[in-house]
């Protein structure tokens, strides 16, 4: 599915030749299918599945680092090493190699617990400062999600869980409130030119000062108002595998189209009922599955590893659809298995023959998870996603 409409997002019509994206998305994919298959083969928590891991975590480390002393800079954020014809971007590796990294410092067994929140926390802190130097503020961001799931799966107990899910709805809904009452109050967008000469100087760039005033303005952006468009004109059905003219005329921009947006292509062409909701199954379909792997987990290293992998791109799904249809800022964060771009489709394809590999090769761990008062949620909630897909 990705494939074809990143072959549509190139197709202007029979008498122009198509662009090569879906042709070198091809290439990411199997060579990604390539590295899956290898780390498949390694048994989790083993010695050499850690060797691998850490080597991994440190690699990245001092690639994350060459960025910001070599790294090519592309509007305004230097993000890419260049090799040859592609472009590399570390920091999408480093997050896989963050997360497995983090599930092994924070399994119970790997360190002493006094050390273990400290340990772990800094695996997570230590990649984001430098991805947010980049800058990359929705990279970085993504990783506190997959974070907070861990330490909350070790160290929270049931009614701190209800407690954060609720505090968490009622942020979300006061948070809904305030953007609608700034896009109704201002929509010249001043309460973020106000940051340009406040705190905010410091700390967003231009860019990122562009992308807030459009959200917060009742309008939007160029690329939001097209994105809105394409979506809501779509419809029920779509206008037709090839025929999205928001795309075909280039209103929604050939740069952004194939990859932040892929999903208004979708939208427009397959509409809702033969683009949106099949995604959409699909995307719940793969969370469902790794949902029921972290169920069955025999390992609390593992648990992390499946429940970690899981946030993060249930985080990308959400915040990606979220931005095409003006639900959140736009923070470039693409669909899994959608979108284009070489280093996030081979990190998504590795992380998940990783987790793969985790449920493949449970019967080979015995059972080691900690049934002590502080684990006790994250068991029961286990057992009861198992007794729900049972049913």
């Amino acid at each position: 599915m990705g494939v074809a409409y990143l072959f549509s997002t190139g197709y202007l019509g029979a008498e122009y030749a198509v662009r090569g994206n879906y042709l070198r998305q091809c290439g990411f994919l199997l060579f990604g299918t390539f590295l899956g298959c290898a780390a498949f083969r390694m048994i989790p928590g083993s010695g050499l599945w850690r060797i691998v891991v850490f080597a991994g975590y440190c690699v990245s480390l001092l690639l994350l680092a060459l960025v910001l002393l070599a790294g090519k800079s592309i509007g305004g954020a230097r993000r890419w090493l260049v090799l040859g014809p592609f472009l590399f971007q570390p920091a999408e590796f480093a997050r896989v190699f963050t997360i497995l990294a983090g599930a092994l410092l924070l399994d119970g067994k790997f360190l002493p617990r006094r050390w273990e929140f400290l340990f772990g926390t800094g695996c997570y802190l230590l990649p984001m400062t430098l991805i947010l130097l980049e800058p990359s503020y929705g990279n970085a961001a993504s990783l506190t999600i997959p974070l907070a799931v861990m330490l909350g799966l070790r160290y929270f107990p049931k009614w701190l869980w209800i407690a954060t899910v609720l505090v968490a709805v009622c942020g979300v809904l006061a948070l809904s409130f305030a953007i609608h009452h700034l896009r109704l109050l201002d929509e010249t967008g001043t309460p973020v030119e106000s940051l340009e000469t406040g705190w905010g100087a410091g700390v967003f760039h231009g860019y990122h000062l562009r992308r807030l005033r459009s959200f917060l303005s009742a309008e939007g952006g160029w690329n939001e108002q097209q994105s809105v468009m394409a979506v809501a004109g779509g419809g029920l059905t779509g206008k037709g595998y090839l025929n999205g003219t928001m795309k075909n005329l280039g209103f929604l921009p050939r740069t952004v189209a194939p990859t932040d947006f892929i999903f208004a292509v979708v939208a427009e062409e397959g509409g809702l009922l033969f683009g949106v909701l099949p995604l959409l199954l699909l995307y719940w379909l793969l969370f469902l599955l790794l949902t029921h792997w972290a169920a069955r987990a025999q390992d609390r290293f593992c648990l992390n590893l499946l429940a970690g992998g899981s946030a993060l791109y249930f985080t990308h799904v959400v915040v990606n659809v979220g931005m095409t249809i003006r639900l959140l800022p736009v923070i470039g964060l693409p669909l899994p298995l959608l979108s284009y771009g070489g280093s996030f489709t081979v990190s998504v394809l590795l992380l998940l023959a990783m987790m793969a590999s985790a449920d493949y090769h449970r019967a080979e761990q015995p059972s080691r998870i900690p049934r002590s008062r502080s684990s006790e949620s994250a068991w029961a909630l286990g057992r009861l996603l198992r007794v729900k897909l049972r049913m």
